[in-house]
């Protein structure tokens, strides 16, 4: 039967090993890898093909009895998507009687560990097994093949995934190495990606061990493949005799154009390949039969960037279709790729959710058509497992990416922005900032968010607008306590004037106290030596005299005593208000003074006593 030998944008299967050419040694070195550990990690930059070398490549190299793939795609979530295809699997046999049904079908006893049981021994407590190890083994009991784990695009967990889906799909990881089955896991990731696998790397050492690097097809292999299609005996295209080489290094030189690479990309060479069969036979049914010539491909020109003039081909006959700008086609694209040029699975549900809203508002009919005619020109793909389109390519996406205007940009950074923070649990979310609010709230108008989203965005700017209230409140408490702060400082400017005349006053008493202190001290001289004349003549005389006086001196030093328990306390008033040293000194200075004095009268009442 004759059939068309290129696969366009969709990966490889085990059916297609027949037309899989130029992966022999990248084929044979992962076959080997799979013999040497549990875990292969296979990388390489976007349209190297990694997908196609595990499930047709390595496929193929099995017998049907010794290959059990389960591919995994994240979906919405990895971990249920995994245990989606494990299930699916534990009832892939036809015929299997329902559980309960059969006892060699029903296998509640897979529980039971009886490695160790013996006839002569006491029988053992059963250890169960957990969820995921008996799916496990249930799995090789039905089918009794080794089984191969196959996630594809695992970029997408961290491009899409939450944390929590990180960290759980770990420990399952780590749970099926520790597994007493014949499972194999395999990884297909883009290169950029590996460096998010750090974390991954902790927790599974060997993650990083067996790991195959995909290259892009250099000229020797984009040989291989092309004269090999042409020499397949049910292929429809032909390459015409003595132009094999020549047509292979053309095609080469074409697709790399100035860039002047090593290698170019598989989708760009399939993409290549089927544009030059309609030019050559016109039937977009694909059937007819071609031959390939140096003719045809001059006559295709220098066509620079395959895919951009492919997408943009497809996306102005659409628009044509349904009468409507090729704008709103690319509107329809856009939802499928991230901020970062990668896919992302949508259900038409969250399609819906993702396109603009408002004036810029696509119909629902419009969009379902042009999600069918995606689909049918194979840039879409849809999945019925879990009802997602996808774009059918990482190149395709890297080139809807280059298409997005800066507001559409935008609107995108604020969909991830909301979803950032409302798809966290309740406990560890942050509310949005009054700059970010200022930022999202321009384009709600332009998408649907989600309830959930909706609440968050709300109770954030509720948020905002207390902490701003508040912010106003403590503005005016400050602003009232600088104004009380001021007027107490008058105050006190006030009182230390007052302070300052008083010690002046107090220095003047204290210079006068001095000369009083000076007379009073010659004055008792006067009067000791008139008392000494005098005392035989006028004994009684004089010792009345010296009772006054004593108790005059007396009364003088109460009298001081009290100028200095005033003058103490202004000092203190002084120093409390921070006066200027001078003043303080002229206060101390007067306290001096008065004790001098006080001391000098106490010296000479004890005189007139003796």
């Amino acid at each position: 039967m004759q059939r068309y030998p290129f696969k366009f944008l969709d990966a490889y299967t085990r059916e297609d090993g027949d037309i899989f050419f130029g992966r022999t040694e990248e084929i044979d070195n992962l076959y080997l890898m799979v013999f040497q550990s549990d875990l292969i990690m296979v990388y390489g930059a976007s349209g190297t093909g990694k997908t196609s070398l595990i499930q047709c490549g390595l496929a193929n190299r099995f017998q049907s009895h010794d290959w059990l793939a389960v591919n995994v795609r994240r979906g919405g979530n990895i971990n249920e998507s995994l245990e989606k295809a494990l299930q699916d699997a534990e009832g892939d046999g036809a015929g299997i009687p329902a559980k309960g049904t059969n006892p060699m079908t029903d296998l509640d006893w897979l529980d039971e560990d009886l490695s160790d049981a013996t006839t002569d021994a006491p029988q053992a407590a059963p250890q169960h097994l957990t969820p995921l190890a008996r799916s496990l083994k249930n799995i090789y009991l039905r089918h009794f093949k080794p089984l191969y784990l196959i996630f594809d695009q695992f970029e997408e967990l961290y491009i899409l995934g939450t944390r929590d889906e990180q960290q759980q799909f770990i420990r399952t990881v780590r749970e099926i190495l520790n597994v007493k089955q014949p499972v194999k896991i395999l990884i297909s990731i883009r290169e950029e990606y590996l460096g998010y696998l750090h974390e991954f790397e902790k927790a599974v050492p060997e993650l990083l061990r067996k790991k195959l690097r995909v290259e892009p097809m250099h000229l020797d292999k984009v040989k291989t493949v092309i004269q090999s299609i042409g020499a397949l005996p049910d292929s429809i295209v032909r390459l015409r005799a003595g132009e094999e080489d020549a047509l292979s290094e053309g095609i080469f030189e074409k697709i790399r154009g100035d860039e002047k690479t090593l290698g170019i990309q598989l989708p760009y060479l399939q993409v290549f390949l089927d544009k030059l069969y309609l030019q050559t036979t016109g039937d977009e049914q694909r059937q007819a039969k071609a031959v390939f010539t140096l003719d045809a491909l001059r006559q295709l020109g220098d066509i620079g960037d395959v895919l951009r003039n492919f997408l943009d081909e497809q996306v102005l006959q659409i628009a044509r279709q349904y009468q409507q700008p090729p704008d709103a086609v690319w509107r329809v694209l856009s939802p499928f790729v991230t901020l970062d040029g990668t896919k992302e699975p949508l259900t038409a549900e969250q399609l819906q959710q993702r396109l603009p809203t408002g004036h810029h508002a696509l119909g629902p009919d419009f969009v379902q058509n042009t999600l069918n005619d995606l689909q049918n020109r194979r840039i879409l793909r849809y999945s019925e497992q879990n009802q997602r389109y996808e774009i059918a390519h990482d190149t395709l996406a890297k080139q809807i990416h280059a298409k997005r205007s800066d507001e559409e940009i935008a609107i995108l950074e604020v969909q991830r922005l909301v979803k950032s923070q409302s798809t966290l649990k309740a406990d560890v979310r942050e509310y949005f900032t009054e700059k970010q609010l200022l930022f999202i709230e321009p384009y709600l108008n332009r998408f649907r968010p989600e309830a959930e989203e909706q609440q968050w965005i709300a109770e954030s700017r509720a948020r905002v607008e207390a902490q701003k209230a508040a912010a106003a409140r403590e503005a005016a408490a400050e602003k009232a306590r600088i104004q009380l702060e001021a007027q107490r400082e008058k105050q006190r400017a006030e009182e230390a004037e007052r302070l300052q005349k008083r010690a002046e006053q107090g220095q003047k008493r204290a210079r006068l106290f001095s000369i009083v202190a000076g007379v009073v001290a010659a004055a008792a001289i006067v009067l000791g030596i008139v008392a000494y004349w005098q005392q035989q003549q006028a004994r009684q005389a004089a010792r009345e005299a010296r009772i006054s006086l004593i108790q005059s001196y007396q009364s003088d030093i109460v009298r001081f005593e009290g100028e200095i328990n005033t003058a103490k306390r202004n000092l203190k008033s002084l120093q409390q208000y921070k006066a200027g040293q001078d003043v303080i000194n002229v206060e101390t200075l007067e306290i001096d003074s008065l004790t001098q004095l006080i001391k000098t009268l106490k010296v000479q009442i004890k005189q007139l006593e003796q």
